[in-house]
């Protein structure tokens, strides 16, 4: 063990006498062992603690009556006694047995016995007292010792008990307008706006009744120039040595700033309309094509429940066959400053493809560093469809009502050529049925056109569908052999519903050239409340592509009875589908299935 002759110590032989001496002493002393459990404490140092000589007799460490931040340095400290270190006052927070905590002034030395260290007796000085004298001198001094007098910033101003003021800086001078002489000893009212004397004088009373009130809060004031100016003041109350009250605050002028706020926040609100009220979709993005801001619009045209879920995206997320170079392309272009219109096909969450018109632009800071993109995005779906529709409609002119326009004038023809008398009907049969074929095609173009207008409602399509079953066999000469249709199916349509099943039935025997046309009728309801109807007939059928092609709305595919057929299927939001009659034998004719959602009847 190392030897402790030249360390400053308490010696054990002194012990007994040092604890008679230190009972009557004024300030704290205990005894620690090496442990750090007390061994002893005096009268002062009970009464400190809050404690009795049986709670030191049962075993207490030292853990229990220091404050827990200051445990570690005190036993550091302690041990450093031990390995030779000179003694040295550190202040430490004493706990008492009933929670309470108080600041000490302590000083410890080192308990040897035959050379060997055995534990330690501590001073302590209780600092309470000192502390309140100070807290005491340190209010004496006064508000005036905390108020710099020459702030260039900060007004600075004390009020009395009776709502005047006492103390202003040349800064507050300088703010409210007014000298120094026109303010000491005037009502603060003087200067307030009317709109801020009640509230201020509130915050001023409260204060005073030592209530909970907001230390800092803005007001308005009067300029002698008759504009209102805004301040923010942070105040408090003092008590002086007179033991009155005085309110000292400090402020700044914030009539810029507010104005400024203002005008930014009804900048921002015109803006934030604006791009709510749109119809187009709006969306910026960083410089790496990171969505920051999605407008409502573009968030319904995507079909997303809300803006936010689409910020932090890629914009290559929602872009159809562009790959991440065709991204860093146009991000490219945007930070040459290039703004340009371009067409492209967003993808909706559900999978299926928006066609849009895009105007993006370069996006830039304030300070006129480029940090993105902000492009305008319209939804072209309905212009694109009336393309499509145009397109089909310029084709029929040309190619069906032309075919029977030429069927007629070979009619005509041959009626003012010299024929023999027995072919004259066959060619009146020709002008008769191009006139009809195109009278047809003209009717369903209009019923189609009618049926873009008409609002849904509930049908029962079983009603219809017999109906123009009974129809349609008087006036071809062909009934449909019809099993296992339910007995009512509702659903939502209008009255082109019949115009819809009259086409199908149609062209299942106008494309058939089998003597002995036949037709098949059937339909079921399957789970999930889905109506099937099945068209099927003795035709020659169609290849696997045709099949595929059939409702192709890009393509004229068979006249505008199945363009009519196709249209109304999507407003009714019904599905069409093309198979074989028998699976694998298409030669054996052609099967067309249209499936409904049912409305689904309340108990």
């Amino acid at each position: 063990m190392t030897e402790h002759n030249d360390v400053p110590a308490f010696r054990p032989e002194t012990r007994v006498g040092f604890r008679q001496v230190a009972d009557d002493m004024p300030f704290a002393i205990v005894e620690v062992d090496m442990g750090f459990n007390l061994v002893y404490a005096n009268k002062a140092a009970l009464q400190i603690l809050g404690m009795n000589q049986s709670h030191i007799e049962s075993g207490l460490s030292i853990d229990t009556i220091i404050a827990p931040e200051q445990v570690n340095p005190s036993k550091k400290g302690l041990q450093a006694l031990v390995n030779g270190a000179e003694p040295n006052p550190m202040i430490l927070k004493i706990k008492r047995l009933d929670g309470a905590e108080i600041s000490t002034e302590t000083f410890s030395e080192l308990i040897v016995d035959d050379g060997e260290p055995i534990g330690f007796v501590v001073y302590s000085i209780d600092m309470t007292r000192r502390i309140s004298i100070e807290e005491k001198l340190r209010h004496q001094e006064g508000p005036f010792h905390l108020l710099v007098e020459q702030s260039n910033f900060v007004g600075m101003l004390v009020i009395n008990d009776r709502f005047e003021l006492e103390y202003v800086n040349n800064r507050c001078c300088d703010i409210v307008g007014r000298t120094r002489s026109e303010l000491l000893g005037s009502d603060l009212t003087a200067i307030l706006h009317p709109d801020s004397v009640a509230f201020v004088r509130d915050h001023y009373t409260r204060r005073q009744k030592g209530e909970e009130v907001p230390t800092v809060y803005e007001f308005k004031i009067i300029h002698p120039d008759g504009k209102s100016r805004d301040l923010k003041i942070s105040s408090s109350v003092l008590r002086v040595s007179d033991g009155s009250l005085k309110t000292v605050g400090q402020f700044i002028d914030i009539t810029e700033e507010k104005t400024n706020q203002q005008a930014l926040k009804e900048s921002e609100q015109k803006h934030r309309t604006l791009v709510e009220t749109i119809d187009s979709g709006l969306i910026i993005d960083d410089e790496n094509g990171i969505a920051l801001m999605v407008n409502q619009p573009l968030c319904l045209m995507l079909g997303y429940d809300d803006p936010d879920d689409m910020v932090g995206m890629s914009i290559l997320s929602w872009i159809d066959g562009w790959t991440e170079d065709d991204v860093q392309d146009k991000l490219q272009d945007r930070r040459n400053g290039k703004s340009e219109h371009y067409e492209l096909n967003l993808v909706h969450k559900s999978g299926m493809l928006v066609p849009v018109l895009i105007h993006a632009s370069p996006w830039y800071s304030p300070s006129g560093e480029y940090v993105g993109s902000i492009a305008i995005i319209t939804d072209v779906s309905d212009l694109k469809q009336t393309e499509a529709e145009v397109r089909f409609l310029l084709d029929l002119l040309m190619h069906d009502i032309g075919n029977q326009l030429q069927l007629i004038l070979a009619g005509v023809d041959l009626l003012g050529s010299d024929i023999p008398p027995e072919q004259k009907p066959n060619a009146l049969r020709y002008v008769i049925d191009g006139a009809n074929r195109c009278l047809e095609l003209i009717t369903n173009i209009r019923r189609a056109e009618e049926s873009k207008s008409e609002p849904l409602r509930h049908t029962d399509a079983i009603t219809i569908l017999k109906s123009q079953i009974h129809l349609f066999g008087k006036q071809y000469d062909v009934t449909p052999e019809v099993t296992e249709l339910p007995s009512d199916a509702l659903i939502n349509a209008d009255s082109a519903l019949s115009h819809l099943f009259w086409n199908i039935m149609e062209n299942s025997i106008k494309h058939n050239p089998e003597p002995e046309k036949q037709v098949w009728i059937s339909g079921e309801v399957l789970t999930h409340d889905i109506l099937v109807l099945r068209f099927a007939d003795n035709g020659p059928g169609l290849a696997f592509k045709k099949k595929q092609s059939l409702f192709d709305p890009s393509r004229r595919s068979r006249g505008v009875g199945i363009h009519l057929v196709r249209r109304l299927a999507t407003k009714y939001n019904a599905s069409l589908s093309v198979g074989d009659r028998i699976s694998g034998e298409p030669e054996k004719g052609l099967e067309i299935s249209i499936k409904f959602p049912l409305i689904v009847r309340k108990p």
